[in-house]
């Protein structure tokens, strides 16, 4: 299933993509301050009836992206991972070695390839009537301001398709 037909190039465009799907940057004065950056998306991880907790996200100038959501015991990492043999580093055994992201744009980049790849791209996330009428709207006015060629229209010329729950947009 083709999800988007244009790679997220930049911050500026991984913002866009985040305002259009309503994911909110909730990000606390501190936690800016030690070069934190939290997301909230407008998807609820399910724990029961009364277990509903919105999907969060986090990236850290120490390179790490992770998955927050208060409903975790923890939170996880999601960057990417390599393998490295035994004697690298001091293990006696095969691990597992995350791969940091070292730029604020890259993270921020990684995490809205990751969101869309893991919360849009499936049918198995219902989304809200609320988010879908948000993305018609904002559809509407993106293909108004390209139109007349206004200054403040998206950053990028070219389409993007997205198929949410079987419905595609075109975010053009």
């Amino acid at each position: 299933m083709e999800y988007m037909s244009t790679e997220i190039r930049s911050a500026r465009e991984a913002m866009t993509i985040f305002k259009i799907l309503g994911i909110e940057d909730i990000t606390t004065d501190r936690q800016r301050k030690n070069g934190t950056q939290v997301f909230e998306l407008p998807i609820k991880q399910m724990y029961g009836p009364s277990g509903q907790k919105n999907l969060r996200f986090a990236t850290y100038k120490t390179g790490y992206v992770r998955n927050v959501t208060e409903s975790n015991s923890s939170s996880y990492q999601i960057n990417r991972t390599k393998r490295q043999p035994a004697g690298v580093d001091g293990y006696h055994f095969e691990h597992i070695e995350r791969i940091l992201i070292d730029s604020w744009e890259e993270r921020l980049i990684y995490l809205a390839k990751f969101v869309i790849k893991n919360y849009y791209k499936k049918p198995t996330y219902l989304i809200s009537d609320y988010t879908m009428d948000t993305i018609e709207s904002q559809y509407r006015q993106a293909n108004e301001l390209r139109n007349h060629k206004h200054r403040d229209a998206l950053p990028f010329e070219d389409d993007i398709k997205v198929i949410i729950n079987g419905h595609r947009y075109n975010l053009s």
